[in-house]
């Protein structure tokens, strides 16, 4: 089925889950509106998981960047990463969470990610840049708060077509 992650992959996830990587999340419980001011969320265009209703749960102003890639873009280690584009990324982003007054970033990966296909990364890889990226925001020190979220869409065990939101 498009847009599942593969049995094999679900079974690595569920080992992170055990192993306390990765935390299953609940944005009604965990984070219902945390922000007056919003914050801005980064996501991929891809349309294969909805990250804009998650993150409605969470913002009450959510400031939505979509682009193919999402945080992917901000990833050195990504086969499709640029510099130029990067930078100039951030910037925007900054001079958006100014002109909102928010210090609150929400970076949404996925998998599987076409544009993480394309180049040739496994959800692994898509793991590692997710911590990396979220870390390369924290020591920036201009947001306040950063929060990293994996997306996956599998099939479970009752053959049933689920979303699962993890914290990274």
């Amino acid at each position: 089925m498009n847009g599942v992650i593969s049995n094999q992959e679900n079974e690595y996830i569920s080992g992170l889950k055990q192993h306390g990587v990765l935390q299953r999340f609940n944005p009604e419980k965990e984070m219902r509106c945390i922000d007056e001011n919003g914050g801005v969320a980064v996501m991929c265009s891809d349309g294969d998981i909805d990250a804009e209703q998650f993150h409605r749960w969470i913002s009450y102003r959510p400031h939505t960047i979509r682009v193919f890639g999402g945080p992917l873009l901000f990833a050195p280690s990504f086969g499709g990463y640029d510099t130029g584009f990067a930078r100039q990324l951030i910037k925007n982003i900054k001079q958006g969470a100014e002109v909102k007054n928010t210090r609150t970033l929400y970076l949404y990966f996925h998998s599987p990610c076409g544009m993480a296909t394309a180049h040739h990364h496994d959800i692994r890889e898509v793991l590692d840049m997710a911590m990396s990226v979220g870390d390369i925001f924290d020591r920036d020190n201009f947001f306040s708060r950063v929060f990293t979220f994996f997306h996956v869409k599998r099939i479970n065990k009752g053959e049933i077509l689920e979303q699962n939101v993890y914290l990274v």
